[in-house]
């Protein structure tokens, strides 16, 4: 099901849920939903683009999925209290619609099609979940620091992150983390100077770790 069609689906909502619709606006580089925390509403995207993390065991952070207008997110966490959210960076200046899951269960009594995109919704991202496991799995150390550092630097707290910090995200020793962060230098894709660590360029980042990251 193409985005227009939720679209159609979003400004057809009988009366009695449109009026429980409450608009929001988010600014690029803002999270619109902070990860690991419980959540009770359906989240719209009206307009920009947002980017969705998901963390590994091992702290790598990558980039699950990028949403465009008139997609949701927020629908897992509705139909599973035991599910924590994951965390949704606005990649551009962005609009949502937030609705709480009682509404999003008396829209579901009413509207067939409404209920029809989430249940293709959750089957693509059973199988995108299945497939981020396995890409995770595979990353290296290098990788997983530079995953981490790209996630803070784009969550907007890259300066307060120290190698302390770095080495329980990654779960590395400080020595092995030193290596490989030695080598991201050498090859000019991070610097690391008076304890801060800084990109060299976000392009050149993320073409490099673009094999991982699902678009």
């Amino acid at each position: 099901m193409e985005h227009i069609d939720f679209e159609e689906i979003v400004n057809a909502a009988p009366g009695q849920i449109r009026k429980e619709f409450r608009y929001r606006k988010h600014k690029k580089g803002s999270l619109i939903l902070r990860p690991h925390e419980e959540n009770h509403y359906l989240y719209i995207l009206t307009a920009g683009q947002a980017e969705v993390y998901r963390q590994s065991y091992a702290g790598a952070m990558l980039s699950v999925y990028i949403y465009d207008a008139y997609s949701c997110f927020g629908e897992i966490e509705i139909f599973n209290d035991q599910i924590k959210t994951l965390g949704v960076i606005a990649k551009q200046n962005c609009e949502t619609i937030a609705l709480h899951k009682t509404k999003v269960h008396e829209w579901m009594k009413l509207d067939f099609d409404f209920n029809l995109y989430l249940v293709k919704q959750l089957a693509s991202k059973l199988m995108l979940s299945t497939d981020t496991a396995a890409r995770l799995s595979l990353l290296t150390l290098k990788d997983r620091i530079l995953f981490s550092v790209l996630h803070h630097y784009k969550i907007g707290d890259l300066d307060s992150l120290t190698k302390q910090m770095l080495s329980s995200e990654v779960c590395a020793p400080i020595r092995s983390l030193n290596r490989s962060i030695a080598q991201c230098i050498h090859e000019g894709l991070i610097h690391y100077k008076n304890k801060k660590f800084s990109i060299a360029s976000i392009e050149q980042l993320e073409k490099y770790l673009e094999e991982f990251m699902l678009t």
